[in-house]
C-alpha cells in the first residue's frame, strides 16, 4: 500500500510540470500550454514567461517573429490546483505589418485574462 502511494506521488510530480509543446490549431496559428510544477501560492506569471520563451524560440528557429493572439493564465490555489497558462500565437516574417500594429482587445491581439 505504501509503495503504491509513493509511485502515485512520483508520477504526479513528474506530470505536474506538463507542457503540450507547440501545437498547430489553425492556419498559421499555434498554441502551447503549461502547468507549473510548483503548486499552491504561485501566480501564472512564471509559467506564462516560460511559454513566451518556448514560443519565441519556435518562431526564431523559423526565422520569424512571435505575435500574440491570446494568452490566459490561472494562478495556483493551495491544495486545489497548480498555476497554468496557455498562449496562442502566430509566427510572422520580420517586417510584417501586423507586428507594427498596437494590440487591440477587440481583435483579440494581445488579449489577456487571468482567473
Amino acid at each position: 500500500m505504501v509503495r503504491s502511494s509513493m509511485i502515485t506521488l512520483a508520477l504526479a510530480a513528474l506530470t505536474a510540470c506538463g507542457s503540450t509543446g507547440v501545437v498547430p490549431i489553425g492556419q498559421e496559428i499555434f498554441m502551447i500550454s503549461k502547468t507549473s510544477a510548483a503548486c499552491g501560492f504561485r501566480s501564472a506569471d512564471g509559467t506564462t514567461a516560460k511559454l513566451y520563451r518556448e514560443a519565441g524560440a519556435y518562431c526564431a528557429a523559423r526565422k520569424k517573429e512571435l505575435l500574440t493572439v491570446s494568452v490566459r493564465g490561472r494562478d495556483g490555489v493551495p491544495f486545489a490546483r497548480c498555476a497554468s497558462a496557455e498562449l496562442e500565437f502566430r509566427c510572422l516574417v520580420p517586417g510584417d505589418s501586423e507586428l507594427a500594429q498596437p494590440a487591440n482587445a477587440d481583435q483579440n491581439h494581445g488579449a489577456t485574462s487571468r482567473k
